[in-house]
């Protein structure tokens, strides 16, 4: 299955027009992981993240992973081929090397902050291939590595006005699935003077806190909290 086929372009264009602040995130990406330098991204996308960290900081040893061929295809562009972006499932990843610190900024987990309770938003689509995903992203992690996961509100509707009059629209879906883990359809579209230009709907999964910080420990995170500007939830990979 090619995921955002069709649509990478525009999911590029949006994430260039205001949807993420991309230097404030890496300022403080930065600031979270100090004097560590061998960074692996989980969920690349179109590498716009991966840019305005490396302009804050050339010397990282970086290396993005992302499951569309399409999203690595833009950020090959973009990034001049100057790291390794490598095509694979994070649940099945096996790179041969250590990293100091994993990020997954808006990539292949998330936190969601709604209502002072903490949820794990994931891309995967089970319980197996999210335990068997956090377990490689451990392995890939020398001792005292940090997982950093973004933090965001409640997915909702919104609408969003992009460049040359193209307007980007999210839908959000009826909640599934049980108390701890449950499931949501999102639906990316834009639009041009009311002509469908692109549009992809994308099944996503979360955990309760109950369920997900056992997940990480059991694969050896101790979660450190928030950065102080929230923006990350900080994980320690302890054993």
């Amino acid at each position: 299955m090619s995921y955002y086929q069709g649509i990478a372009d525009y999911y590029d264009l949006l994430m260039d027009g205001g949807y993420y602040n991309h230097e404030l995130l890496a300022t403080a990406i930065r600031s979270a992981i100090g004097q560590r330098k061998r960074i692996l991204e989980l969920g690349i996308g179109t590498g716009q993240m991966a840019k305005a960290l490396l302009q804050l900081e050339p010397t990282y040893d970086f290396v993005g992973i992302d499951f569309s061929s399409e999203m690595i295809r833009i950020a090959k562009k973009r990034l001049s081929n100057s790291i390794p972006i490598i095509e694979c499932d994070v649940a099945e990843m096996n790179l041969d090397y250590k990293f100091d610190a994993a990020i997954s900024s808006g990539g292949t987990w998330v936190i969601i902050q709604s209502n002072n309770e903490l949820l794990l938003g994931t891309h995967l689509f089970n319980k197996e291939n999210d335990f068997r995903g956090l377990q490689n992203v451990a392995n890939h992690l020398e001792r005292g590595g940090l997982l950093l996961l973004s933090v965001h509100p409640p997915h909702e509707d919104r609408d969003l006005e992009l460049t040359n009059g193209i307007i980007y629209s999210q839908r959000m879906g009826k909640y599934n699935g049980g108390s701890d883990h449950f499931f949501l359809k999102k639906t990316y579209s834009f639009w041009k003077q009311e002509s469908l230009l692109a549009e992809e709907t994308l099944t996503l999964g979360f955990y309760r806190d109950t369920v997900f910080l056992k997940m990480l420990a059991d694969v050896g995170f101790n979660p450190l909290g928030m950065t102080n500007s929230e923006k990350f939830f900080v994980l320690e990979k302890v054993a």
